[in-house]
């Protein structure tokens, strides 16, 4: 069976040699776009903001055969040479892996824009994106940005870019920074329209921001409480509900649908405004005792002990 692969890369670029770094990114984005298999790209600057430290690109692709491919096709080995001279030794720290898409750092805020890029100007559009990667690159709090192109190529598609910043406030000042502005000004000539998502936790609806912060709550939690409220619904579905879309015969992707859909709604209208009301001490705790983490930790744990007892008594199956 074939599994995603990743190709993680590292490496340093020399003092001076930040602009070169971008186009020469810009060009690779255009050269591999059209390279069988490949599926996206996150381009991650040094954590500490510090030159000296590395870049990291990871390029996603649909198969490990497809990703061996691009490695010893003489496109990148070509490519590859005109990044050389721009990086301190010349080297470029590779890995692999295998069943899973690159994995990135965590962040805390993503903005998520969605980009009709016009027929014929797909180039252009690559071009510019190297340059603003390079400019938002500069400002605080930069986590990095996954770029993604649309599924046949990129030629008047949609393509997706998610800006990762480490809080609201550093994302903020950023979108509304003049550098950007006049940057986005260029973008009539090869965008016909953007779509803007705001995501501040991984669970946008369900768990709230904090609006002292900006910030959502850490996933762990969130998923917690999704699970508190959603796992008796499913349970209730599978004895209830399952049985009836069976006699009416539909085929299991609908029946499957229907009863998803029933859940998402449950716990989008019902439970977990329900355990967001009653768990906001813990979601957004004032100061920073580790007893009230831990406190929520135990009462989750009990609810959930609660709930597979009381569902293993009421529905015997």
């Amino acid at each position: 069976m074939n599994q995603n692969a990743a190709l993680i890369a590292t490496a340093i670029v020399r003092p001076g040699k930040e602009e070169a770094f971008s186009a020469w990114q810009a060009k690779h984005d255009t050269v591999i776009a059209g390279f069988p298999g490949y599926v996206s790209s996150d381009i991650v600057p040094p954590a500490s903001g510090k030159a000296e430290d590395p870049w990291t690109t990871i390029l996603n692709f649909k198969t490990q055969a497809e990703l061996k491919s691009w490695l010893q096709s003489p496109e990148r080995g070509k490519i590859l040479g005109d990044l050389v001279p721009l990086l301190e030794g010349g080297n470029v720290g590779e890995t692999i892996k295998i069943g899973e898409s690159g994995e990135t750092p965590n962040a805390e805020v993503n903005e998520v824009i969605f980009s009709k890029v016009k027929p014929g100007k797909a180039h252009q559009y690559r071009e510019w994106a190297g340059r603003i990667q390079a400019a938002q690159a500069k400002y605080p709090g930069y986590r990095g940005m996954y770029l993604q192109p649309p599924p046949r190529g990129g030629d008047g598609g949609h393509w997706t870019a998610i800006l990762r910043f480490d809080s609201a406030g550093h994302l903020e000042a950023w979108m509304n920074a003049p550098e950007r502005r006049a940057l986005i000004a260029e973008t009539s000539e090869f965008i016909e329209t953007e779509e803007f998502l705001h995501l501040a936790t991984a669970f946008p609806g369900w768990v709230p921001i904090d609006p002292m912060t900006g910030k959502g709550p850490p996933n762990w939690k969130a998923a917690m409480l999704v699970l508190l409220g959603l796992f008796p619904i499913v349970m209730l579905e599978i004895k209830y509900l399952s049985p009836v879309l069976a006699t009416l015969g539909l085929r299991a992707s609908l029946a499957t649908f229907i009863g998803n859909a029933i859940s998402v709604v449950l716990t989008s209208f019902f439970t977990m405004p329900w355990c967001v009301n009653w768990f906001g001490w813990w979601l957004f705790p004032k100061g920073n005792s580790p007893a009230i983490s831990t406190n929520g930790v135990v009462i989750i744990c009990v609810l959930y002990a609660i709930e597979v007892v009381a569902l293993w008594w009421l529905l015997p199956w």
